[in-house]
């Protein structure tokens, strides 16, 4: 092999190893092919978005009321052992009623010394430099003991002859009333009905002016206010043969913003 023919076989290995290939010549090996649209696929999408509302008025059927018994004496046991005996009449009032133990539930219990009147509920403090300033605080003259339940109505018709029991019983302090739904669940179900009914009206009506149709949904939000509970009321009974009660009404809110895609 001469030197002219070895230069040509190096020459034509350094074509192929670099990817040239001789007219005529055919090579097996893997490749990849790209394909390019001709055409823009990114078509813009015509939507229309629309707000709904839904409001239900719901009478509420459940009231919750705190009732209490205060009591004084001049010796802290006495005053409250005779407590322990009023808030047991209390009670059993309750659940004579028809109230179940699950729905009774201690809330506050105290018991604080009772001073001369004037001096309110803590202790005057002297003025510095007195004859007095050195000396212990006043006397106590008394204690008072207080105690509370929280109890859940479910007969809420029955709500005003049950305070009169308490009353009877002993009980002399009422110290909040409020009121709640039991089914409030359902009654933001119906809400939302009626807020998506108001909203897909709206979508129909603007959709029919642009000359189209309503397609697929695309997005839902909601905006919900469940039942607020009436603003409580404070009270103290003294003497009562009537405790009348109007428990109203609560709103339940439901907001809907909805996209519907046009064809």
């Amino acid at each position: 092999m001469n030197h002219k023919t070895i230069l040509t076989m190096i020459s034509a290995l350094l074509l192929l190893a670099f990817g040239f290939t001789p007219r005529g010549a055919t090579t097996l090996g893997s490749a990849t092919a790209y394909a390019q649209d001709s055409t823009n696929s990114a078509v813009s999408t015509r939507t229309v978005s629309v707000s709904g509302s839904g409001q239900i008025h719901v009478r509420p059927d459940i009231a919750v009321v705190q009732v209490g018994v205060q009591t004084s004496a001049e010796e802290a046991t006495a005053a409250l052992n005779a407590n322990n005996e009023q808030m047991q009449a209390l009670i059993d009032a309750l659940t004579e009623a028809g109230v179940a133990q699950d729905n009774i539930q201690t809330q506050t219990i105290q018991l604080q010394p009772q001073y001369p009147a004037g001096s309110g509920a803590t202790p005057p403090q002297p003025e510095a430099g007195s004859a007095q300033s050195t000396n212990a605080s006043p006397a106590i003259t008394g204690y008072i003991a207080t105690n509370t339940v929280e109890v859940q109505v479910n007969e809420i018709d029955n709500l005003g002859s049950l305070l009169d029991s308490v009353v009877a019983a002993g009980g002399n302090q009422i110290n909040s009333i409020r009121f709640e739904i039991s089914e409030a669940n359902a009654a933001l179900q119906q809400a939302r009905e009626t807020a998506w009914a108001d909203a897909q009206q709206k979508a129909e009506q603007l959709a029919t002016l642009a000359g189209a149709e309503l397609g697929d949904v695309l997005t839902i939000s909601e905006f919900s206010r469940g039942p607020i509970p009436v603003a409580e009321t404070s009270m103290a009974v003294r003497d009562t043969s009537a405790v009348p009660v109007q428990p109203g009404t609560q709103d339940v809110n439901v907001e809907l913003q909805v996209t519907w895609q046009l064809q």
